[in-house]
């Protein structure tokens, strides 16, 4: 059962936390080895943003999984994700279910140490989200989607290490203030990025953004 499936108590391979809107939590295993190589490709890349978006924390630059494997890996993983969610398919010509192109449109890492929030925000135009867990406690703020269903009731899913989250990208989110150091003041460590569809019409390509098409 994943974690969402015991707050919401629907265990079913997908997750609804309101009658419109999909997310899926995954635990991933992958080796210690890459865990400490995404931590190290966080560190230098640098706190390239500096508190200018949402995210009041250290923040990479945008494009992390054009220079590294390891965002990659992750954002791939995501991709497997989204189309696995059995709403999130498109038509083929003879009726059947397709999984829609999508690609890595922008990812970025980041690094939470006490007193670090980031503010509710979505990732509009984008079609899917997500956030990979690199290194958290249960005692870390959680990750809030604050208007999951119709009554207005906030979803609070806690980051745990190897936890991989899926949503819509329109989806309102926020994680409040961080007040966990864990053991000897390590920050909580984190991927996220946007996923959009790319799609091939007759011979030329064509990558959708939001509602549009740019060649």
């Amino acid at each position: 059962m994943s974690a969402l499936s015991k707050l919401v108590g629907k265990p079913k391979p997908w997750d609804w936390f309101s009658a419109k809107y999909p997310v899926k939590v995954k635990q991933m295993n992958y080796p210690t080895g890459r865990t400490q190589q995404i931590k190290n490709d966080i560190l230098e890349a640098g706190d390239a943003l500096q508190g200018r978006t949402a995210a009041k924390c250290l923040m990479t630059k945008w494009n992390m999984h054009e220079d590294y494997n390891t965002f990659r890996v992750v954002g791939g993983a995501a991709i497997e994700v989204a189309n696995s969610c059995p709403v999130a398919k498109r038509t083929k010509p003879d009726g059947s279910p397709d999984d829609v192109p999508l690609y890595i449109k922008e990812s970025w890492g980041l690094m939470y140490g006490k007193g670090h929030t980031c503010e509710e925000h979505n990732h509009w135009p984008s079609l899917w989200s997500y956030t990979y867990c690199v290194e958290a406690c249960k005692e870390c703020a959680p990750l809030i989607f604050n208007d999951s269903d119709d009554e207005g009731t906030p979803l609070h899913i806690f980051p745990e290490t190897g936890q991989l989250i899926v949503f819509p990208a329109w989806l309102n989110h926020s994680v409040p203030k961080q007040e966990c150091e864990h053991t000897g003041r390590k920050p909580r460590i984190m991927i996220a990025g946007n996923l959009n569809i790319r799609e091939t019409i007759g011979s030329k390509l064509f990558v959708t953004e939001g509602n549009f098409r740019v060649r």
